[in-house]
């Protein structure tokens, strides 16, 4: 009521006119015959007043009243979020959301493997169908960037196969893989017979990888330990009736066959 009462008040100075403040919504009737130039009392208030509707009386007299809180422009409330960047949605600069990574090509990296160690692309994207040299640079793949799902087969004389499951990305991807020889595996001993000696004869180990220096019959000699091939051994052996013989020889692993050559006693006894 006080705001209506001064703005009433403001426009009867205005109109330098008398104002009744009994109607606070209301403007007295300005006594105005009429304003500057050809218009009317209405037209006049309504230009020189802002926010102010006037009705016509009669010539020399008009009827006003505020309007100005009905033009008052509200901005309606809204459940719509915030974009990114905006200061709680009621403006300042709007940031667009990030645009996902596009999908692109994975280099793949193979680890080294045997000679001539093949590739074979079994599930997922396969750029190829064929068996490739790991040696050779092997076809991009069209990776997610999130990662796809790929599945490789690798193979290599002597040694088995592998598959494995891998994730691409865009960009280098290491392949790792483990190929396992299919090969026996060698012994890590030598085993020893020995052929043409006569009955009663003991071998000893003299020098060498001997598995010990005792004397033992012919029949049971102890396997020989070795880290490697074409180890070299001195043995001596004893027969009754016959001479002490000293002979040495290179053994492998595994399965080794020895000929006993002795000499008969000067007594010709056995």
């Amino acid at each position: 009521m006080r705001a209506l009462t001064l703005a009433s008040l403001s426009l009867c100075a205005v109109l330098m006119a008398g104002c009744n403040r009994s109607e606070p919504t209301k403007l007295p009737e300005p006594q105005v015959a009429a304003g500057p130039g050809s218009d009317s009392c209405a037209a006049y208030v309504q230009r020189v007043a802002t926010g102010v509707r006037c009705q016509e009386v009669d010539a020399a007299h008009c009827s006003c009243e505020l309007i100005a809180g009905d033009a008052a422009v509200t901005t309606p409330a809204t459940s719509e979020p915030a974009l990114i960047g905006d200061t709680g949605g009621t403006g300042g600069t709007v940031t667009p959301p990030p645009q996902p990574a596009a999908s692109g090509n994975a280099t793949l990296v193979f680890a080294p493997g045997p000679a001539n160690t093949i590739v074979i692309c079994r599930s997922g994207p396969c750029p190829v169908a064929t068996a490739e040299l790991i040696s050779a640079p092997y076809p991009p793949v069209l990776a997610a960037p999130g990662g796809t799902a790929i599945q490789f087969e690798f193979h290599a004389a002597g040694h088995k196969p592998f598959i494995g499951n891998y994730t691409l990305y865009p960009g280098t991807n290491q392949i790792a893989f483990t190929l396992e020889s299919s090969r026996p595996t060698a012994p890590d001993s030598a085993v020893v017979t020995f052929q043409g000696a006569p009955a009663g004869t003991t071998v000893q180990c003299v020098s060498g990888p001997c598995p010990d220096t005792k004397a033992h019959p012919i029949e049971s000699f102890p396997a020989i330990p070795l880290k490697a091939d074409d180890q070299t051994l001195l043995l001596r052996f004893n027969a009754p009736g016959y001479r002490t013989g000293m002979s040495s020889f290179q053994v492998s692993r595994g399965t080794n066959v020895i000929p006993v050559l002795m000499e008969q006693g000067t007594n010709g006894k056995r």
